[in-house]
């Protein structure tokens, strides 16, 4: 049954700015023209090719504080997710990818925090965003040559000591030589973990 308030109270697509009659912010046509994976790993799943809108989107989530487009991607995402563990059993927790604190103090917020926020309220799973943190200040992965990008975050996050979970997601807003994700697993196989799952928004043509 069509929910009547999404014509008495459309919303405007983020992309065409036209209407949307619909929960999302974003259109049904725009929706489909997104550069979609075409298949999903089981424990590395990007849902899409880090292209045109996507790239504007995630570009403008981080630097210009378009949170909205976090809201938008999250629910896309977590869409995906649910049909994806239809037949598994879902994380524990999720885990955003940490930023140092004077990253997070110059931008204000995490955008990979603001992408689990949706996927955390539709698959009723908790976030944590405090067991994991990044203590190493490095430079932005997309800025270095990707033969040093492994060294460039080695050593880079700590968890707690209390941290307990056996199964954990880990999600981030790209992946490309998946480093980031590797050295924080990494971590969180020394505290107990047993499974790994990485949610990443996109992925780039050299993604792993």
């Amino acid at each position: 049954m069509k929910n009547p308030l999404h014509y008495l109270l459309p919303g405007t697509c983020v992309l065409c700015n036209m209407l949307s009659y619909r929960d999302q912010d974003l259109c049904r046509s725009c929706e489909a023209d997104l550069p979609w994976v075409d298949t999903l790993s089981n424990n590395i799943i990007a849902l899409f090719y880090y292209q045109y809108p996507i790239d504007h989107l995630i570009s403008a989530l981080k630097f210009a504080n378009k949170l909205i487009y976090a809201k938008v991607l999250g629910e896309l995402m977590a869409n995906k997710l649910v049909d994806s563990y239809r037949c598994e059993s879902l994380p524990e927790v999720i885990i955003p990818v940490p930023l140092h604190k004077y990253r997070l103090r110059e931008r204000g917020y995490n955008q990979a925090l603001e992408l689990a926020r949706p996927i955390a309220k539709q698959l009723n799973i908790p976030i944590d965003f405090s067991s994991c943190v990044r203590v190493k200040h490095t430079e932005a992965q997309t800025l270095i040559p990707a033969k040093l990008r492994q060294k460039n975050v080695k050593n880079a996050f700590e968890v707690s000591k209390n941290f307990s979970a056996q199964h954990v997601a880990i999600i981030d807003d790209v992946i490309t030589t998946g480093n980031t994700v590797r050295e924080l697993s990494n971590v969180l196989l020394q505290f107990g973990v047993s499974r790994i799952d990485v949610w990443c928004c996109a992925k780039t043509n050299y993604a792993v």
